[in-house]
């Protein structure tokens, strides 16, 4: 813009000869008379037109516009007027000057008159001065606060330029608006449009951190941004062409199914976007479902666990305004109720008004969410439902992070820590924090200290955080630090057995009393000794109590339970509890059962993530001499429950133990559980399964015969088996020692997994594994060297050693059980619309029918969870195949690309708008060496030598520089370096 002294370049022909300069525009001098820039023939008659207020609508859109308002805000802009606008133009512009930073202010020349002459007539016309304050004082405000930074002020100043484009020179069509209702309509819906911009800029322009998400936000609005363009467009054009009443309802016609149009596409996109970030979180609706679980639980005992919200404690930290400390460690022994506590907490934070809760609870039986990542993933997908305002801001952290689901800590740190940026207030409650592995929780709980004490002291009371967990040296260490946050936590044990006894009081009286009624008569003093005496030797833990009573209630005979409450047999401790159980599992059971009860009990122990009951039941069914599934004979007619008893739990058809303590006790009560002895036995069910006709690639399998296995269950187990077979084969190796000394039916376990190895590798020969063996894996299977199957053995633990280092450790290591696995996945996918009604049914017995299209990547929790349609798992899988994601909604470059000089390319040939390309641009031309440094292999020359091994390096698919956040690995140090660079962005 020229200087203060200087008139702004004229706009176009058609538009007056006003200026910026060191006065305001003459025009603006008519601002107290309206009517000065209409000819004196008419002054009756806008007399008269001046009465018109505007329809019921339009005060009703300008009165929700002022409730949105904050009060500086409304404040501010009620008294506002053009001149104070451009007087405040005029104050930016001297000081760009001051400061060397002039931008071209004159573009918005053209939007300022037109918004001028539009005031004018809407003053006149609609008899509402007042309102246009509420133009003038926006477009001041986003004026100043985007003049400070250079990229969102170009922005608005091209947003403003756009507008005045579309909106026409009223002054010359002023005949129109008199007495003509329909007309008075449209300028009605010019000033909401104006109205409507301003309304979603401003959210983009408020608050301390507007900037930081103001890029993702503006991208996000663009859409609707396109669409209010349109509309006055559409405007302009009916003044223009002074439009006869017919043309005017067509016009209604077209701004009504424009604005459906709009808010149509608006709606998609974000429903989009919403999928593709939460396919990228990758959490699903597990806590929501956990949270459920344990709801159902307190609902049969609703009065349990209210002690809890009447803590001092807990009290000053959910009804303050400022609780003395924001953060609070419930903690206690094992099986005390701590995660049935927690969910009565959340329902209390989930009820307070002016709150968002986000929770987490971790599972004992599912390590691979209980991560650092794998917690704060589960935060901030919960944060993301109760404040979808960061959706943009989600969105763009998902295209650029060149992840196919989030797996980097700093990425994961940076969502959080926008959510609580920009959160009013928040509750944060994570259960169970002391499954995650010691140097996981660390890093959590040093992050979470730390956002919490700069939350507090920005703002106190807006952040609170809730820890639980067992008492563990380390957790407190990290809390209680100074070094990690300023702000001490308040400790809460239940450690004392007073504290939930009065629940474990309700919840034995509930019991007891159904034991009593199913063995009656049952005398009164009977129920006060068994009441009594399991409090007394719960000591405060509710799961001791839960164990006792449900076995008790589960007792054949009322001699049989008289035998087992008596003093001298009531178990002691929570090892005493689980003998019980699975000493009456034992009796109660004939051997064949029992030795079933065994099998899924070590299964449970030993599985390498949740198996659902369709995969036990086929699992079972394994023939592994015939290979077939002899679903008929051998899958089981008694529901797990009714086998294992209170040992188990299914969620949702995925079945784990009753409790994290029970994978430990379950193999200390019987010596029937070996778990070295398991691994054997489900690394040889593994292999076993995977030598099945319906997974060979060679003999060219007739389809229909492939068809009918699909029917009959025999793709039912493959997820688990290709995704973990190699996991049971370690694990047998490194327990390999336990094994032989200590193993339940070794010379047996030995000769079936000496049958399956070599069956195996002789079916998969194509890998060569005898050809690459590894000295580290010949030292780790030395405990086998005197079995046949020794050389054997060191092959697979080889080939699992080298295909398990970086991207390989994603993908399945073996060709040939690939390609078998996408024919097989392809039959499951595509069948079930062409099955007939028996078939389908039978189809439903083994496969889930609503989620068939899986993702390829055995790492990915899609592998075995899968997506509705075809179409959502190909846009996840393309970002798994292609991670560089071109962060410019709707471009063709949206599949994404295999490395970032290809995004880099791409972005600068059509999007250099947000290229790097102008910053790095050296118009100076470097001489280049001689290059006499050339590579053996194919010719090509360099400058250095270093290059040169280098690029020969790169022949060779050597990847020695692994990148510690994500694990990627670079043949040199120098793109190592560069891919950090990324992680620190985000």
């Amino acid at each position: 813009m020229c200087t203060m002294t200087s008139p702004i370049p004229s706009p176009s022909p058609a538009r007056s000869q006003s200026n910026l300069s060191g006065t305001a525009p003459s025009v603006i001098n008519s601002q107290n008379n309206p009517a000065s820039t209409v000819s004196s023939s008419q002054q009756s008659t806008l007399v008269g037109v001046r009465t018109a207020r505007g329809s019921d609508a339009f005060h009703a859109a300008i009165q929700k516009f002022k409730a949105r308002l904050s009060g500086p805000h409304l404040t501010e802009f009620k008294n506002m007027t053009y001149d104070d606008l451009c007087s405040t133009i005029l104050q930016i512009q001297q000081e760009q000057e001051e400061n060397k930073k002039i931008m071209n202010l004159s573009r918005i020349q053209s939007c300022l008159e037109a918004m001028q002459q539009f005031g004018k007539t809407v003053e006149v016309f609609l008899n509402t001065a007042d309102m246009l304050a509420f133009i003038w004082g926006p477009i001041k405000f986003l004026l100043l606060t985007a003049s400070n930074f250079a990229d969102s002020f170009e922005t608005l100043l091209d947003a403003y330029e756009h507008i005045g484009e579309q909106l026409p020179l009223l002054q010359d069509y002023e005949d129109l608006f008199h007495g003509s209702p329909y007309m008075l309509h449209v300028l009605e819906l010019m000033y909401l449009d104006i109205l409507g911009f301003h309304q979603h800029a401003l959210k983009f322009f408020s608050g301390k951190l507007w900037h930081r998400f103001f890029r993702s936000m503006w991208k996000d609005f663009g859409t609707r941004f396109d669409g209010i363009l349109k509309s006055l467009r559409r405007h302009k054009e009916l003044v223009e062409s002074r439009a006869t009443i017919a043309q005017y309802r067509r016009y209604k016609e077209d701004v009504t199914e424009l604005k459906k149009k709009i808010e149509e596409l608006i709606l998609q996109e974000r429903m989009k976007k919403m999928k593709a970030v939460k396919e990228w979180l990758a959490v699903g609706s597990r806590p929501q479902q956990d949270h459920a679980g344990f709801q159902r639980i307190r609902a049969e005992f609703p009065s349990t666990g209210r002690w809890i919200s009447k803590h001092e404690y807990f009290k000053e930290w959910l009804g303050m305004d400022v609780p003395p400390t924001p953060i609070i460690w419930l903690f206690g022994i094992p099986g005390a109720g701590k995660t049935v506590l927690t969910s009565n907490i959340i329902e209390d934070c989930k009820n307070k008004t002016g709150f968002r809760t986000s929770y987490f609870y971790c599972h004992h039986e599912d390590q691979s969410a209980n991560t650092a990542v794998g917690v704060l993933r589960g935060l901030v997908d919960q944060l993301l439902d109760e404040y979808p305002s960061l959706l943009p801001q989600c969105y763009t952290r998902q295209t650029t992070s060149g992840e196919p689901s989030l797996r980097s800590l700093p990425l994961a740190k940076k969502l959080m820590e926008d959510f609580c940026a920009t959160v009013p207030k928040m509750f944060l409650i994570i259960d169970g924090i002391d499954e995650c592995e010691q140097m996981e929780r660390k890093q959590l709980l040093e992050f979470l200290m730390g956002i919490v004490s700069q939350a507090d002291n920005d703002e106190p009371g807006k952040l609170r955080v809730l820890f639980v967990s067992q008492e563990y040296a380390d957790i407190k260490r990290v809390l209680h630090s100074s070094s990690a946050t300023r702000v001490v936590p308040k400790s809460v044990s239940l450690l004392q057995q007073k504290d939930n006894e009065g629940d474990i009081q309700t919840y034995v009286k509930g019991w007891v009393d159904r034991i009593a009624n199913q063995h009656a008569p049952f005398e009164a003093e009977l129920v006060d000794y068994l009441r009594n005496l399991t409090i007394s030797r719960a000591k405060g833990m509710f799961l001791y109590a839960k164990l006792v009573m449900e076995n008790l209630y589960h007792q054949p005979t009322r001699g049989d339970l008289m035998n087992a409450i008596k003093h001298e047999n009531f178990p002691d401790g929570l090892k005493g509890a689980y003998e019980r159980i699975v000493t009456r599992i034992r009796a109660s059971s004939h051997p064949e059962e029992w030795q079933k009860a065994k099998k899924l009990l070590g299964w449970m122990v030993c599985c390498k993530r949740q198996l659902t009951w369709k995969e036990i039941q086929v699992a079972l069914s394994i023939d592994g001499e015939e290979q077939c599934i002899d679903w008929d004979d051998r899958r089981l007619r008694k529901h797990i429950h009714d086998i294992c008893g209170s040992l188990v739990k299914v969620d949702d058809d995925r079945v784990s133990l009753v409790h994290s303590t029970a994978k430990y006790y379950i193999t200390q009560c019987t010596q029937d559980i070996h778990r070295p002895s398991v691994e054997c036995e489900l690394a040889t069910l593994c292999l076993q399964y995977l030598v099945f006709p319906c997974f060979s690639v060679e003999n060219n399998v007739d389809e229909n015969t492939l068809r009918q296995s699909m029917i009959e269950g025999y793709f039912a187990f493959q997820d688990y088996a290709i995704a973990k077979w190699f996991y049971h084969i370690n694990a047998f190796v490194e327990s390999g020692k336990d094994f032989l000394e200590c193993g339940i039916a070794v010379e047996d376990h030995l000769d079936a997994i000496s049958a399956a190895i070599d069956t195996f590798l002789d079916q998969y020969h194509t890998e060569n594994f005898h050809d690459n063996i590894v000295d580290e894996c010949r030292t780790k299977c030395q405990i086998f060297q005197d079995q046949d199957f020794y050389e054997d053995l060191v092959a697979l633990t080889s080939h699992i050693f080298q295909k398990s280092r970086f991207d390989a450790k994603h993908k399945i290591s073996i060709g040939q059980l690939e390609k078998a696995l996408v024919r097989n996945r392809k039959l499951v996918e595509d069948l079930p619309p062409k099955l007939n009604p028996a078939d389908l049914d039978k189809f439903h017995q083994f496969y889930d029918g609503e989620r068939r299209y899986k993702c390829t990547r055995i790492t990915c929790m899609y592998f075995s969870e899968g997506f509705k349609d075809a179409k959502s798992r190909k846009r996840h899988v393309n970002i798994h195949d292609r991670p560089f994601q071109c962060e410019v909604p709707d471009c063709l470059g949206a599949e994404g690309f295999a490395n970032s000089k290809d995004l880099e390319k791409h972005t600068r040939g059509f999007h250099p708008e947000i290229s790097d390309l102008a910053d790095r641009f050296n118009t100076v031309t470097a001489k280049k060496g001689k290059a006499d440094h050339t590579c053996t292999i194919c010719g090509k020359s360099f400058t250095r030598n270093q290059i040169k091994q280098d690029h020969m390096k790169s022949h060779r698919g050597e990847r020695p520089h692994e990148c510690p956040e994500c694990g990627k690995a670079f043949t040199r140090k120098n793109d190592l370096t560069r891919h950090q660079k990324l992680h620190n962005k985000h």
